[in-house]
């Protein structure tokens, strides 16, 4: 498995386990900003992940090995 990859899926799992229940369950016990804070971190370290997770599929890479 490529170093890329499983560099987004630990991005991934940090992503979520952070603490949702802030942003979307319990807004009552919480204030605002922290739950927006928990969100927009959740929000960009999905995308983030997903950015290096891809990054490990680039086309054209030496060493693919994709027999086309």
């Amino acid at each position: 498995m490529n170093k890329r990859k499983l560099i987004g899926y630990a991005i991934w799992l940090v992503a979520f386990l952070f603490p949702l229940q802030y942003s979307i369950i319990s807004t009552e016990n919480v204030s605002n900003t922290v739950g927006l804070v928990n969100f927009v971190v959740l929000v960009v370290l999905v995308f983030l992940g997903y950015l290096v997770w891809d990054s490990g599929n680039a086309p054209g890479k030496a060493g693919a090995g994709h027999g086309h």
